[in-house]
């Protein structure tokens, strides 16, 4: 696809062609293509993240990490997998620390399992920011402890950061529990022989 050979070749001029292609893989390609580049700008990621088909919205949030544009919005998007790739670019940007009550609330509320977990994840992510509110971020992770076993683990990773008594609590606590890959992660993460 020369859309998306163009960000190896350095073609920026049918990478920016491509972005009004009729196709959405075309104009999807062509945004991982500009920003392979350095090129996209916050004016195509805009034009981008509108538009009608999923598979350019989640593409467009994947490549605005280093944009200084707004992705919080993306993150009630009507497609899971444009909400779980706004949820990860924002936990990528762990110098804005505004996106965490949003996420908080994702990683509560979400009816996707992976949304909830990229959420998780980002929190843990921004935790380690100054300007983070860290009750917040350690209450939805101690909230997210009761979600299946894959948050579970992103959860305990997050927490274990915190010298917080109710975080290292549970982590101490994880070592218990019902799935046998959260009691190995928290053992391993505590230095302790798993069960």
């Amino acid at each position: 696809m020369a859309a998306a050979s163009a960000g190896h070749t350095g073609d920026e001029e049918a990478a920016r062609a491509a972005l009004v292609d009729e196709d959405a893989g075309v104009r999807a390609a062509a945004s991982g293509a500009l920003a392979r580049l350095g090129a996209l700008t916050i004016d195509d990621a805009r034009v981008l993240l509108a538009d009608p088909a999923a598979e350019v919205r989640r593409r467009a949030a994947e490549c605005s990490i280093q944009l200084d544009i707004d992705l919080i919005g993306l993150l009630g998007d009507p497609d899971p997998s444009v909400a779980e790739a706004a949820a990860f670019a924002l936990g990528e940007r762990e110098h804005d620390a505004s996106p965490i009550p949003a996420l908080a609330k994702m990683s509560q509320q979400h009816e996707n399992d992976l949304c909830r977990e990229s959420a998780v994840a980002a929190l843990g992510a921004l935790a380690a920011n100054p300007d983070a509110d860290q009750t917040a971020v350690i209450d939805a992770l101690l909230r997210a402890l009761d979600d299946k076993a894959t948050i579970r683990r992103r959860a305990i990773i997050g927490l274990h950061q915190f010298t917080d008594d109710s975080a290292e609590a549970a982590v101490r606590a994880a070592l218990d529990d019902r799935d046998r890959q959260v009691r190995a992660l928290a053992a391993d993460l505590l230095g302790v022989p798993p069960d």
